[in-house]
């Protein structure tokens, strides 16, 4: 039963991460854009990987915690600690990077209704803030970081 319970955390991985790809491919390439409509565009695009996120994150946790019990890997640190980085990771991800993207639909919808509250200053601040970037190295360290705890075992 092992190298399917694999097999669903790898087919939940590939999910995961071709989801994100989507989601960061437009993250960051919204902070280059200054109309309006092309940064909604692009955060409907980044919106639509969100189905596959939640289904794919379920898999992946589904898969490699049946995995872990299957082989009494939950004996050894290094996979409480995998779970730990992803759990902080998701954590982060909720506290930091969904408010700011709420923020920029917020007043993309203010801009889009006519509110002369939101102008073009606004707009560009918002979308040069630093949230994308730092949120793509916080999931990049921490995904590789579970991938060397995964490959390796250290400890």
């Amino acid at each position: 039963m092992y190298r399917w319970w694999v097999f669903i955390h790898i087919v939940g991985v590939v999910g995961f991460v071709l989801s994100h790809g989507v989601s960061t491919g437009m993250a960051l390439r919204i902070r280059h854009e200054r109309i309006p409509d092309r940064i909604r565009a692009l955060l409907q695009v980044s919106g639509s990987a969100t189905g596959v996120f939640y289904i794919s994150t379920l898999l992946l946790l589904l898969g490699g915690i049946a995995a872990g019990v299957d082989r009494h890997w939950f004996e050894q640190a290094w996979i409480g600690v995998a779970l730990g980085v992803f759990v902080a990771e998701m954590i982060f991800m909720w506290a930091v990077t969904v408010p700011y993207y709420r923020r920029v639909r917020k007043i993309l919808t203010i801009e889009e209704a006519g509110g002369e509250a939101v102008g073009a200053t606004e707009i560009e601040a918002l979308v040069k803030s630093g949230v994308p970037v730092l949120s793509f190295w916080v999931g990049i360290l921490g995904l590789l970081f579970i991938v060397y705890l995964m490959v390796l075992k250290p400890f």
